[in-house]
């Protein structure tokens, strides 16, 4: 099973933390069905919750040296796949200087999946509950259930929530969300607290006032601000003195923000993109060392206790004829020690078994995505390599053709360093850019839901998607200045990236489908999703079928894809239309 979630705050030891989490989490059961209300956590035990759900009760006390730990594990078989949650309270004074709440969340899909985050990982309410009950920290901050207001009238809480995000014991991830101009604190903190839903347990949330964004403003150096009406997740390991990977706390502007809002809700995109990273940070976390050895006892106490009910469960079975050795010793202790060790034996090799296929066939895909990878980047570099090769001996040219003409100085001069701008990093990133209509001046974007475009946010592929979609923008800008430049060429996209001119850039004519598939053509329920909008200089009815595309990726799932319209020649506008950037379109295979 792969581990979806985990969320781990110390406790504070003033209290009874195991008499309090097991009220919460008996709460929790509650909600779950009558059978939820007869689990005892006052003992191990296993409890069958439903038909398709279960719970486990493993209770480890010591009152000689103060410890207690509890754990409850719960096992639901649901439509997506089997989901197991499992709780940890520990209590050891004498040993650890406080105590945790831990909460992990595995899944096994029914279905194979690229990935976990195809699931809908939603935190269990138990989370909610014992951040609700429990003090519970995150290094020196608490953790809550919903995001802290900030009000920059208390100096100390703003100082507090900047000593918190340079906090060096700090494991999860802090997210702060600056104030809006159109609505109140209060406000913004309940739809804020809506977004930090799937959060829940994996962050600790906060809500700036105009003042409190103020005073935190002059407190981070430049490059780590808070967006007005945004939002910023600074991750764990901030160095105070070093800011140079502010670009590793993701940053959501207020336009995005506002883009995704309707009224005082906002748009599950949001949400789910916020967790995506929170998420990946505390699932990436180990275990601190202190809880590895308790880990470990927890575990084989658990199995321990499913063992023995097997054993009592079998008890009503037939009696063993053979049940005394050949001088009178009962063997009937020896024969159930060694059946609980085989039986122990199984279940672990069962279990790494189960775990070396799952391991064994993600490796498998692995290869074959990076084999594919590696083929069009080989491609990729003999294409640029030959392009240098031409253009070395071009400039060799062009400098003896200088001295030829007794131009000796300019012969010997050196441009000026070409210092373009990058592709951009993330999908917001790109859609700024092409929002900003100064990058692509033959180009014209009509795509109407930019949500299909921020659909590819936090995959762990958005990178490369986000760079042959910069790449193939470059290309089709390229392609309509050099039409421009010769207007009787005749020279097609297709011929353009097969062999680029001279100083245009291009894609690997192999990422371009010129047309789509008679199929989708023909079939009103797959064409009418390849129609678009374009001004009414282009088309009377605002709208065209656009089947050229540009692939940006190659594999299963998402596989985004770019559609274009090109209205290049005498009397047309002589601009190329963007009207798709999303998932792969349906066709026959999908349908």
């Amino acid at each position: 099973m792969s581990l979806v979630y985990r969320s781990i705050a110390t406790v504070d030891l003033d209290r009874d933390i195991t008499g309090e989490a097991a009220a919460a989490l008996a709460a929790w059961l509650s909600r779950r069905g009558p059978a939820g209300a007869r689990v005892d956590f006052s003992r191990s035990g296993s409890y069958e919750l439903s038909k398709r759900s279960r719970a486990m009760v493993v209770r480890h006390d010591n009152r000689e040296d103060r410890i207690a730990f509890l754990r409850l594990t719960t096992e639901s078989d649901k439509a997506d796949g089997r989901w197991r949650t499992t709780a940890t309270i520990v209590s050891d004074p004498q040993r650890l200087p406080h105590g945790y709440s831990w909460v992990d969340m595995t899944a096994d899909p029914r279905h194979e999946l690229s990935g976990t985050d195809r699931l809908d990982v939603v935190p269990p309410d138990a989370v909610r509950l014992l951040l609700e009950r429990l003090p519970c920290r995150d290094g020196g901050q608490r953790l809550a259930s919903e995001p802290a207001i900030v009000r920059g009238r208390d100096t100390a809480a703003v100082q507090a929530l900047a000593d918190a995000i340079a906090d060096p014991a700090r494991r999860l991830a802090v997210v702060v969300f600056g104030p809006p101009s159109d609505m109140t604190v209060a406000a913004w903190r309940d739809a804020m607290a809506a977004v930090l839903s799937r959060s829940a347990g994996m962050c600790a949330g906060y809500v700036l006032d105009a003042a409190a964004h103020e005073r935190l403003s002059a407190l981070l150096p430049p490059g780590a601000d808070v967006p007005a009406g945004g939002v910023r997740t600074f991750l764990p390991g901030v160095d105070p003195d070093d800011w140079t990977d502010a670009q590793r706390h993701p940053r959501m502007s207020a336009h995005t923000l506002d883009s995704a809002r309707e009224g005082d809700r906002v748009r599950p995109w949001v949400s789910r993109a916020l967790a995506r990273s929170v998420r990946d940070t505390a699932v990436d976390s180990p275990l601190p060392s202190e809880l590895r050895d308790i880990d470990t006892l927890l575990n084989e106490e658990e199995l321990d206790a499913y063992l023995r009910e097997q054993e009592n469960g079998a008890a009503a079975a037939p009696v063993a004829p053979a049940t005394t050795g050949p001088h009178g010793t009962d063997l009937v202790p020896l024969l159930k020690s060694r059946l609980a060790d085989q039986a122990r034996d199984a279940e672990r090799l069962r279990s790494e078994a189960k775990r070396l296929s799952v391991r064994s066939t993600e490796q498998a895909k692995e290869r074959e995505r990076l084999a594919a990878e590696l083929a069009d980047a080989t491609e990729d570099l003999h294409n640029t390599r030959a392009a240098l090769h031409a253009a070395t001996g071009e400039l060799e040219w062009l400098r003896e053709r200088l001295h030829e003409e007794g131009l000796h100085r300019l012969a010997g001069e050196h441009p000026p360093p070409d210092r373009p701008m990058g592709p951009p990093r993330t999908v917001e990133e790109l859609l700024e850019r092409i929002t900003d209509r100064s990058n692509f001046p033959n180009l014209y974007f009509t795509i109407e839901d930019r949500d299909t475009v921020r659909e590819l946010t936090g995959s762990r592929k958005e990178k490369l998607w986000v760079t042959r979609a910069w790449e193939a923008l470059l290309a089709l800008d390229d392609y309509a200045r050099y039409q421009l430049a010769n207007p009787g060429s005749g020279l097609g996209f297709h011929d353009y990236l097969r062999e680029p001119p001279n100083g245009y850039r291009a894609v690997p004519v192999k990422r371009l489908a010129s047309r789509e598939s008679d199929t989708v053509r023909n079939r009103d329920k797959f064409s009418d999703k390849r129609v678009f909008k374009v001004p009414a200089e282009v088309s009377p009815t605002g709208e065209v079928p656009m089947f050229a595309h540009i692939k940006l990726d190659s594999e299963y799932g998402i596989c985004p894809r770019l559609y274009f319209y090109s209205d290049m020649g005498p009397g047309a506008t002589n601009r190329i239309y963007i009207g798709y950037l999303g998932r792969h379109l349906p066709v026959q295979g999908t349908n």
